[in-house]
């Protein structure tokens, strides 16, 4: 289940703890691509024992003035979330560390059928980054 963010600080901690990174899709409302990446890719993800321990999945709709608690732990919303990723195409896939820095992005659509073998060498790279930094 795609989970709508709510707690980045909170979400930075437990992927400090498990070295695993965050990694968050943008979406905007009546996104045809969005919609088809989320039902094709990022939903049968979420429901999959092995990513558990892979990545903490979380959802952002780019317009949505949804509070959330960014990685400084300061209130903010999706719409401005979204902004200070300069997420300005949909879906974006983002990669974060616990801290909230982008360690990769996917942007975009260009064929469903390798969309999540594509996102799964990506996971990979990040949490290699992760994991070499601690």
């Amino acid at each position: 289940m795609l989970i709508d963010a709510k707690d980045f600080f909170a979400d930075g901690k437990t992927a400090k703890h498990k070295q695993i990174p965050i990694l968050v899709m943008f979406s905007a409302p009546d996104c045809p691509y969005c919609e088809l990446v989320k039902r094709e890719v990022i939903v049968p993800m979420s429901e999959l024992k092995e990513y558990e321990d892979k990545i903490i999945l979380r959802h952002i709709f780019y317009s949505s003035l949804t509070g959330v608690v960014d990685f400084s732990n300061q209130i903010s919303n999706h719409s401005k979330f979204s902004f200070s990723y300069n997420a300005s195409f949909y879906p974006t896939l983002m990669l974060l560390d616990s801290e909230g820095e982008v360690l990769n992005k996917k942007i975009g659509i260009t064929l469903i059928d390798t969309y999540w073998t594509e996102l799964d060498t990506l996971i990979e790279q990040a949490t290699r980054k992760i994991r070499a930094i601690l």
